[in-house]
């Protein structure tokens, strides 16, 4: 690996990890996520949802001079919300990979405009399979739970992609690395409840994935292969990443943010939302990284686990 730009040194100053790759990479990102579909190792539900400029990237009409991509990880905290229920305060987590979407993007391009300075280079939004990018960039490496991590932070990072004219000097594209330990630990694939991180492969069986089950709609029940017991976050799971040990200097980084009243929470069970309560109990949620879409079937598992 050459030496790093001098602007992905100066983010590291200011809180925040970077890597950047040649634009000439784009169509290699799209077409390898494109060869596990066809492998079937990715899940049909996982692609479809996830299909067009993901799988197929292409350059915005915006920046057809981009010349890189830049990707930025900016460390994420936990965030807990309390919701009081039957007398009791039910204290639940969600991942740091949820939270304050629009506000790191925001932050990952105002350091990187002043990273640049004095140049003015562009920075343009980009909706790509970032973890992949992450990993080739040289900025991550993969765990055996699929999921990135970068130094000093683990796990708890929020990654987020630019295309920019600033053009490489050199290529930073690598190969996919693993975390050295992983070769030999068994932690998260002992903590998995759903048996989705397998000792045979490492690419996990996504369709097994309590986060992924936990991002459907309300409209989706669980699985009734999910045990109760499973049941750890209000949206995704975090019982892989408690158990890495790449986390342990980070786990229990954790902000309290929100609490709901009896009121507000019965109101989520009942999902029926409407009027200005509604609109209200949104913009709560938005502050945690939920939306009401998920309501009530992920609250109502958390609940009927912790109040017996």
């Amino acid at each position: 690996m050459s030496e790093r730009p001098s602007f992905i040194r100066r983010l590291e100053q200011n809180g925040c990890y970077g890597g950047v790759v040649s634009v000439e990479h784009l169509d290699e990102l799209g077409a390898e996520i494109r060869s596990l579909h066809s492998e079937g190792l990715l899940d049909n539900d996982f692609y479809r949802e996830r299909a067009g400029s993901y799988f197929k990237p292409k350059l915005p009409r915006s920046i057809r001079n981009a010349r890189s991509i830049i990707v930025v990880a900016v460390p994420t905290p936990l965030i807990r919300t309390t919701f009081l229920w039957k007398g009791f305060r039910v204290r639940t987590i969600v991942p740091p990979t949820y939270c304050d979407v629009r506000r790191i993007t925001w932050r990952a391009k105002k350091e990187l405009k002043e990273a640049f300075e004095p140049n003015d280079y562009r920075c343009v939004k980009a909706e790509l399979p970032l973890k992949l990018l992450a990993v080739r960039s040289g900025l991550a490496r993969y765990g055996r739970n699929n999921i990135t991590y970068i130094p000093r932070y683990g796990s708890f990072h929020r990654l987020t992609a630019f295309y920019s004219d600033y053009e490489c000097t050199t290529d930073n594209w690598s190969d996919k690395r693993a975390l050295p330990l992983c070769k030999k630990c068994k932690a998260c694939t002992d903590a998995c409840p759903t048996n989705a991180i397998q000792k045979d492969r490492f690419l996990i069986r996504a369709e097994r994935c309590l986060t992924l089950l936990n991002e459907k709609d309300a409209g989706h029940g669980f699985p009734d292969w999910v045990d109760t017991s499973a049941h750890n976050s209000i949206v995704g799971c975090m019982l892989c990443q408690r158990a890495c040990p790449y986390n342990k200097n980070v786990v229990d980084w954790c902000e309290s943010r929100e609490e709901f009243s009896e009121e507000e929470t019965a109101y989520l069970l009942r999902g029926r939302f409407s009027n200005d309560r509604a609109s209200h109990i949104k913009s709560k949620l938005q502050r945690v990284g939920l939306s009401l879409n998920l309501f009530p079937r992920n609250l109502k598992a958390l609940l009927d686990k912790e109040v017996q």
